[in-house]
């Protein structure tokens, strides 16, 4: 008689598995990547015939919302092909679990938990809200957002302005511009991003806007929402989360603006204006950083702007956002880290609160292995690629890991093997803390130790 092999606890832990939330996130980012680079590779997609490599890359780029590109967009593919990088770009920006769960109710049914903890984790601080109120609330703001950035730029894309565009390609035009600000993916349809807009202050404002509104954060846009009360007429308290986000944003906008603003004054600041310069600066600052759209030419910028710029790329938006990097409030807590321990204090404080230790190791992480995949990508680079410095190559690096879509020029430049390597940065910085800590840091149980044992530091 045969004896049976079912082992109920093995199998528990496979379905387990199997139903692992990360995975199902990981798998539809390359599912979608995957329909995307099938589409792309159409022909009626294709102004003249592409190179398979870089419709893949196009594909991964949309999708990671990060903006680089190794061909324009604009005259390699049909409005076909330009709406498919649309479409792209805006479920990438909003993410896949955000775009499932929309399914799924739409379709009359109920997500599953492991699919509502994702989606919760993505958007709130606390996993205590239902799934359908995270959609009642992101999804309307998202478009009605977009549709009154698309206005804004349709008013300004006039025949004065784009004087070879038709009616139909302004309106394309307004609308593929607006979801890219908002979604912080950095394409543009236009072969120089909005360098020919410099000094459109609507077209820089309404930029502004959308790329911020894209990369706060939803739980940070939620509280801002609702921090006045009308009707009992007073301020309601925010949680410390929005407070070192909309802070530390606050100082890195500052400081970046003020910074690029001296360093770039007699550089490509020289011929601008003062009111130019303040605009100019402040674009690179706000906009740059996380959306990767660029209202000068960013080859010409002074090396000490473009390390500046390689520093806040890398620490990027505010979690639960459209943009990348290791996030505001992951640099917040290493550096409140650091201060705390010069102060003798054991715990990390800030504004009469204490970060708990398990979010301070969740950020060193974070930042450990943020620091080991761009270096460990810009080694391979220096390598396989004929770039003629160093830091082009840091930046190229760092715009992909930060979804930002700045470059120095090098991205049509890549060889096959740069442009795998930039693919795979990609995909790795738009998975973020959820591919590279949950999915690979699991933490040790309290259990049996090693004896210990002290080495000399500093």
């Amino acid at each position: 008689m045969l004896r049976s092999r079912y082992n109920p606890i093995e199998y528990a832990d496979k379905k387990k598995r199997t139903n692992n939330p990360i995975l199902m996130v990981v798998s539809g980012y390359l599912a979608l990547i995957t329909l995307g680079s099938f589409l792309l590779s159409l022909p009626f997609a294709q102004k003249h015939s592409l190179n398979i490599i870089d419709v893949v890359f196009t594909s991964f780029s949309s999708v990671c919302v990060t903006g680089l590109a190794t061909i324009d967009i604009g005259t390699s593919f049909t409005y076909v092909g330009k709406s498919i990088i649309l479409f792209l770009m805006q479920a990438g920006g909003l993410g896949i679990m955000t775009i499932s769960t929309v399914i799924i109710l739409l379709a009359g049914m109920h997500p599953g938990f492991n699919h509502q903890s994702q989606l919760l984790s993505n958007y709130t601080q606390e996993g205590n809200v239902d799934a359908s109120k995270i959609l009642k609330a992101v999804l309307p703001f998202t478009f009605i957002t977009e549709g009154v950035g698309a206005i804004v730029y349709f008013t300004q894309f006039n025949t004065e302005a784009l004087p070879h565009y038709s009616l139909f390609d302004r309106f394309f035009a307004s609308i593929f511009q607006a979801v890219s600000a908002f979604t912080n993916a950095g394409f543009s349809v236009f072969p120089h991003s909005l360098e020919q807009f410099y000094s459109n202050i609507f077209v820089n404002l309404v930029t502004y806007v959308l790329a911020l509104s894209g990369a706060f954060g939803f739980l940070v846009v939620t509280e801002l929402r609702t921090v006045v009360n009308f009707k009992k007429r007073e301020i309601q308290k925010t949680s410390l989360h929005t407070k070192i986000a909309l802070g530390f944003t606050a100082i890195i906008i500052l400081a970046s603006t003020l910074f690029v603003l001296m360093s770039e004054w007699n550089n490509t600041f020289a011929h601008l204006s003062i009111g130019e310069k303040l605009q100019s600066s402040f674009f690179m600052s706000f906009v740059s950083r996380t959306a990767g759209l660029n209202s000068v030419d960013t080859s010409s910028l002074t090396l000490g702007t473009l390390f500046f710029l390689v520093i806040i790329m890398f620490i990027g938006a505010n979690p639960g956002s459209c943009g990348g990097g290791i996030k505001t409030t992951t640099t917040a807590v290493i550096v409140l880290l650091g201060f705390n321990r010069l102060l003798g204090r054991k715990k990390t404080q800030i504004m009469s609160r204490t970060i708990p230790e398990n979010t301070v190791d969740k950020a060193i992480r974070i930042f450990v292995v943020a620091i080991v995949i761009v270096m460990t990508a810009t080694l391979i680079l220096l390598e396989t690629e004929n770039a003629d410095s160093f830091l082009k190559v840091l930046f190229e690096v760092v715009s992909a890991y930060s979804t930002c879509g700045l470059s120095m020029g090098l991205t049509s430049e890549l060889s096959f093997v740069g442009r795998v390597i930039i693919c795979l940065v990609m995909f790795i910085g738009r998975m973020g803390p959820l591919f590279l800590v949950s999915a690979v840091a699991k933490t040790q149980e309290d259990g049996m130790w090693y004896a210990e044992e002290d080495i000399m530091v500093g």
